[in-house]
C-alpha cells in the first residue's frame, strides 16, 4: 500500500540535487525497507497522483528515480517511476524531454523512464539516436523481406508438389538414386552439384545426396548470388535437419532482391 507519507517523502527527495542525495540521511533511512513501493500496480500510482500539482508530480518521479538507484530497489519494467512518467506524459509536462533525461542519467534501471529496455548511453540524446538507428534497420529488414516474398511468389505451392514427387519414391529407389548420383558426379565441382539441385523442377533438394550440401560457410560465401537465391527459394519452406541449417546459411547471403 502506498501511503501519503511515502509520496510526500518521495517528493522531498525529488527536490534534492542528485549529487547531494546522501545528505538526506533521514529520508534514505525511511525508504530503506520500503522497496515494495517500486512494484505497485500502475492503477495505484494513478489514483494517488490525481491531486498532485505538476511540480509535485515531477518531483515524485525524480524521487523514485533517486531512491531506486540509492537502495538498488528491484522493479525492472514495472518500476514506479515508469508509471509516474506515463502520467507526466498524459499531462504533457515533458515536451523537451528534460524529465526523461533526468531519469536516464540518474538511474541504472534500463526500463526507466519509458518502460522499454534501453542499454545504451544514458542520455535522452543517445536514446533517440539509438531508436532512430533501430527504426532504420527495422525498415531495411522489412523491405528486404517483402522483396524476397515478391521474388518467390508461389514457392510454397511449388515445394508441396516437389515433396509429393519425392514421396512417391520408395526408400529403396531413393537409396539407389543416391548411390548413383554420388558415383556419377564424383568429380563434379560443388557449384555444379548445387546448380543441379537448383535447376531441378521435379524434385526438391532432399532428393539429392546430403553430402552435396555439407559445405563450409566459406564455400557458401563464394557461391554466385543467383545460385544462392535459387537454392534458398527451394529450401525456405518447411525444411528440416541439415537442409534447414543449409537454408539458414544461405539466407545470410541472400540480398533480398
Amino acid at each position: 500500500m502506498l501511503l501519503n507519507t511515502d509520496i510526500q517523502n518521495l517528493i522531498e527527495v525529488g527536490k534534492t540535487n542528485p549529487a547531494e542525495i546522501r545528505n538526506k540521511i533521514d529520508l534514505l533511512q525511511y525508504f530503506k525497507s520500503k522497496d515494495i513501493i517500486n512494484r505497485l500496480h500502475r492503477q495505484e500510482w494513478k489514483q494517488k497522483t490525481v491531486n498532485l500539482s505538476d511540480n509535485e508530480l515531477t518531483s515524485l518521479f525524480k524521487g523514485l528515480v533517486l531512491i531506486e538507484k540509492e537502495h538498488k530497489w528491484s522493479g525492472g519494467s514495472v518500476a514506479g517511476a515508469i508509471w509516474v512518467y506515463k502520467i507526466i506524459n498524459e499531462r504533457n509536462l515533458d515536451k523537451d524531454f528534460t524529465i526523461a533525461d533526468f531519469g536516464l542519467r540518474n538511474c541504472d534501471n534500463y526500463w526507466i523512464p519509458f518502460g522499454n529496455s534501453y542499454y545504451g548511453k544514458r542520455t535522452i540524446h543517445d536514446y533517440f539516436a539509438y531508436n532512430k538507428e533501430k527504426n532504420r534497420i527495422g525498415k531495411l529488414k522489412a523491405e528486404r523481406y517483402e522483396k524476397v516474398l515478391r521474388r518467390v511468389a508461389g514457392r510454397k505451392e511449388k515445394r508441396i508438389i516437389a515433396i509429393a514427387n519425392l514421396r512417391k519414391l520408395s526408400s529403396e529407389v531413393r537409396g539407389r538414386n543416391r548411390d548413383f548420383l554420388l558415383k556419377k558426379y564424383l568429380s563434379t565441382t560443388t557449384i555444379e552439384k548445387l546448380q543441379i539441385i537448383a535447376n531441378d523442377d521435379i524434385y526438391p533438394p532432399e532428393y539429392y545426396p546430403i553430402e552435396w550440401i555439407s559445405i563450409s560457410v566459406q564455400e557458401i560465401n563464394e557461391l554466385p548470388l543467383e545460385l544462392v537465391k535459387k537454392l534458398y527459394d527451394k529450401l525456405s519452406t518447411k525444411t528440416k535437419g541439415e537442409y534447414k541449417r543449409f537454408a539458414i546459411k544461405l539466407q545470410k547471403n541472400d540480398d533480398g532482391i
